[in-house]
């Protein structure tokens, strides 16, 4: 009997031994902040946004990693049309990023990490909320009527959606400081492909060139926290 726990706790030690010296390791993350658009013709305003999400790290070394991670990501952005009316635009999104990183040792118990690297999204959701004010005729003349209507963010617009793009892509910087296994960074996101084609396919808005030539892009700003496990 003797034998056989030796050889257990040999066999525990030897396991935990190589656990500790993997070069792989996983996290868990959430964050918050805001999006908004960039590009021609935009003049979008920010909104709040957030981000949950399950990453590992493959570490080459003590200093150089690579960090893939799956998360669930909200953008979008919000437009002030003055007496036009006003626009928010909710964008649910599963996201894989895949970031370079760089550890740099402060103590023995803490690290800062500056990573970048490119994403990629697909969109699965999200609602765009319209508040307009429509001029009706009347027996005294047109006069405004207030209108709400809410669209899926994603979808052709011929079928009653607001045309934005499912896929997108870009590219993320970040930095953070770790202590022991808890991580609090920022980071943020620069879009590389239009979310929308505007109105250029519809041939009876022909006169309508800032509309064809709208051409948003997602910026993203978050605050997260991690644990390394």
């Amino acid at each position: 009997m003797k034998y056989i726990l030796r050889i257990c706790i040999v066999f525990l030690s030897l396991s935990a031994k190589a656990y500790a010296q993997s070069p792989v390791s996983f996290r868990v993350k959430a964050g918050a902040g805001i999006a908004s658009m960039w590009g021609k013709n935009t003049e979008e305003n920010a909104k709040f946004a957030y981000k949950v999400g399950v990453g590992m790290e493959y570490g080459f070394n003590k200093t150089w990693a690579l960090q893939p991670s799956l998360n669930f990501v909200s953008k979008g952005s919000k437009e002030d049309g003055k007496d036009l009316g006003k626009a928010t635009v909710n964008m649910l999104y599963l996201e894989l990023p895949v970031m370079l990183s760089a550890r740099l040792h402060l103590t023995k118990t803490s690290n800062l990490v500056i990573s970048g690297g490119p994403y990629m999204v697909y969109g699965v959701g999200g609602k765009t909320s319209i508040d307009v004010w429509l001029p009706i005729p009347g027996t005294t003349g047109f006069h405004n009527v207030h209108k709400e209507y809410k669209l899926n963010t994603f979808g052709n617009m011929t079928d009653g959606n607001m045309g934005c793009k499912r896929f997108d892509a870009g590219v993320g910087l970040g930095i953070a400081y770790e202590y022991r296994r808890i991580v609090v960074g920022l980071e943020g996101q620069l879009g590389l492909v239009k979310v929308h084609d505007g109105v250029s396919g519809l041939s009876e808005l022909e006169n309508m060139t800032e509309l064809k030539d709208y051409a948003p892009k997602n910026l993203l700003m978050l605050v997260s926290v991690g644990y390394n496990f």
